[in-house]
């Protein structure tokens, strides 16, 4: 009986852990209908002051990173772009800190499920805080803050590109001969049109033609060579904003659609045995879009009217699934790895249980497969408020006045959302940036 005496002790004691903390709730069992509503109708403000006042609710100990991403995303649609860079950059920060993982949470985590550590946010979360604060940056006419964010987005974008595989392949070594049940992953997302789009237009605002040239060509090239990635034309606008003629000014247009994926759990059981596998994943779901085309028009204050389409420039949702590839690789390996040593603890109870004809152990083993089915929940943590798609239009224009009229379609053309802003000023020098929101 002494063998099994250390099972025991050690069931108890992690058993009654494991309850306590599933007991928890996470921001998977919240209700966001109505941000989402508001969300949908442009409320930005709205949305930000529910998501702020019910933070409590919607986010755990954990989830620092999450709560200042929403934030952050929320107050860029709502227009307050400093707001918007203390939360993005307090979200960075702790991604950073983050990725070092305590030994205390990794350990944790490998007995529960992954909730109960801190959030470190996706790569393309990761990334495109920096597009949204380079974007804060031009806003507030701060040019040289807007290159620190792209030059940011480059590096990370490098590493993650470089580093990848050797982590992956790291991960799958741990499994030894289960090494090929995880899934083959082949990541395509190396550029970003979006993020050199910004480039060429920062260059071109300090008339550094050379580098101009070289973010059109790799715009050129995201295209070609990530073409599962960018299933859709290079937007036709771009070619004017390699240079503007003397006297003009030229006017660059974003507009933001849709919403980004979000996670579910995908959970199911192999029989073993007297036990079973129980993996809980989560899969990262494109949300659709309502959206089909975009148009806008500007009318000077003569009365001159020009229109053109705003085009797709890039999928934040196939690059958010592209890069989670990886991500969901590590997840599967560590599962599959908890659940083989709660599977085993099972097993063990059992045939204890039978060997010393004991109800204790009997009892315990019951209580492990039970406590399994409760502890392994996906992590379904992701941020919500990220956008689905950009996409650009341009209008090169004498320096002036004009009222800019952007105009949403869904299917058979029916008009969705219109918006208006009023006399926009474009000027001859420097970046001229309209921004538009349509998350529906």
């Amino acid at each position: 009986m002494r063998r099994y005496h250390g099972i025991v002790f050690s069931g108890c004691f992690v058993f009654g852990l494991l309850l306590l903390l599933v007991s928890c709730t996470t921001m998977g069992d919240y209700d966001f209908s109505s941000v989402d509503a508001s969300l949908e109708n442009g409320q930005y403000e709205s949305a930000y002051e529910d998501v702020s006042s019910a933070s409590k609710k919607i986010y755990g100990k954990h989830d620092e990173v999450l709560r200042n991403l929403d934030l952050g995303v929320l107050s860029h649609y709502a227009g307050s772009t400093e707001r918007s860079n203390t939360e993005l950059e307090q979200a960075e920060r702790l991604i950073e800190e983050y990725s070092a993982t305590s030994i205390t949470q990794a350990m944790a985590s490998a007995v529960v499920n992954d909730n109960v550590k801190d959030y470190e946010g996706e790569f393309y979360e990761d990334i495109y805080i920096n597009i949204l604060k380079c974007i804060n940056y031009l806003m507030q006419g701060s040019l040289d803050e807007a290159f620190v964010e792209i030059r940011r987005f480059d590096n990370k974008l490098r590493e993650f590109t470089v580093n990848s595989q050797a982590v992956l392949e790291n991960a799958r070594r741990s499994l030894g001969s289960d090494a090929d049940a995880a899934p083959k992953v082949n990541l395509k997302f190396h550029n970003s049109a979006f993020a050199r789009y910004l480039s060429m237009i920062l260059y071109r605002a300090r008339f550094m033609e050379d580098d101009v040239r070289i973010d059109y060509n790799k715009i050129q090239e995201a295209f070609a060579l990530q073409p599962e990635l960018y299933d859709f034309p290079v937007p036709a606008c771009i070619e004017g904003d390699r240079a503007v003629e003397s006297g003009k000014g030229r006017l660059n247009i974003f507009c933001f659609t849709g919403q980004a994926p979000v996670k579910t759990e995908d959970a199911f059981e192999i029989p073993l045995g007297v036990t079973f596998y129980r993996l809980a994943l989560p899969k990262m779901e494109k949300r659709s879009s309502r959206i089909t085309s975009i148009t806008v028009t500007a009318v000077s204050s003569d009365g001159k009217k020009y229109t053109a389409p705003v085009e797709k420039l890039e999928s934040l949702e196939n690059i958010a699934l592209d890069t989670y590839q990886q991500h969901y690789a590590l997840i599967f390996i560590k599962t599959l790895s908890r659940s083989i040593a709660k599977a085993a603890t099972t097993a063990a109870l059992e045939y204890g249980a039978k060997e010393q004809n004991s109800m204790v152990l009997s009892l315990l083993s019951l209580a492990s497969a039970v406590t399994t089915k409760v502890s392994e929940r996906a992590d379904v943590r992701t941020s919500r408020y990220f956008p689905s798609a950009v996409s650009v239009a341009g209008f090169t224009l004498d320096p002036g006045s004009y009222d800019i009229t952007l105009t949403y379609y869904g299917e058979n053309g029916r008009q969705l959302s219109q918006f208006t802003f009023p006399q926009t000023y474009v000027y001859e020098r420097g970046v001229n940036l309209l921004e538009s929101f349509c998350l529906r």
